[in-house]
Formats: structure tokens, sequence, C-alpha cells
């Protein structure tokens, strides 16, 4: 089973940046990723008012397979793995950060995803001296 980290943020279907818990009281259609452009699913949690969105395995785009979201840190993944024991609905968080990328020189804070060169593979994280 793939395990996808929650996002809290999508571009809604007129492309317009939007949170989960807006979502809940104007819903659209489709969702995108803010980063990638993969389709997404929301999850509206009406119950709980914790609403996110999450990746699906058939509307990963061409970079979607380079996404924070997509491919979580593997220290997340094992300690998600772990508190699933005694949460079964658990999912990775995506860190934020701030980032350079060697590839194209491009600085930025936010998830480890260039959207210069559409990975977070060359990014190395930036730290504050």
């Amino acid at each position: 089973m793939t395990m996808y980290a929650k996002s809290f943020l999508a571009l809604d279907g007129n492309g317009r940046l939007t949170g989960a818990r807006t979502a809940q009281t104007a819903p659209y259609d489709r969702y995108t990723c803010h980063l990638c452009g993969s389709a997404l699913r929301y999850h509206p949690q009406y119950d709980t008012e914790r609403p996110w969105f999450e990746h699906t395995d058939d509307g990963l785009t061409e970079h979607g397979h380079e996404c924070p979201y997509v491919r979580p840190e593997r220290r997340e993944i094992l300690l998600i793995k772990r508190l699933r024991q005694f949460v079964p609905d658990a999912l990775p968080v995506v860190r934020k950060a701030s980032w350079h990328c060697r590839q194209c020189h491009h600085d930025y804070y936010g998830e480890q995803y260039c959207t210069h060169c559409h990975t977070g593979r060359f990014s190395e994280e930036v730290v504050a001296e």
C-alpha cells in the first residue's frame, strides 16, 4: 500500500490556491497539488473538522513521482509505521524548511520540491548560522 502524506493546500477547479478548511465551505469537483499538479482526493472530514487532500495512484503527473507528498522522508515513514500500532489511520507529514537547489541555484521555503526543476532531489536544507 502506498503511503502519501496529507496536504492541507491545493489548487481548486479555477486554479486558485485554497486550504482544506476553505474547501469544506466552498467545495469544487476537482483539486490538484500546488507543487506537482497531480490530481488530489479531498477528505472533507465534516465530523472532525480536520479536512485534508491526498494524492492518488492514478492521478500522478510526470512530476508527481518527485513530489514530497508522494515521497515522504524515510524517517517520517518509519515513524508513522510505528505510530500506526496505536493510530491506524496515521499518515506522514511533510516538513517545511528553507532549501537551496544545487541544480538551478533557486532558494525557496516550503516543502523539499523545487518548482523550477520539478524535483527535490537536488535541494539541500539551508541551515541558519
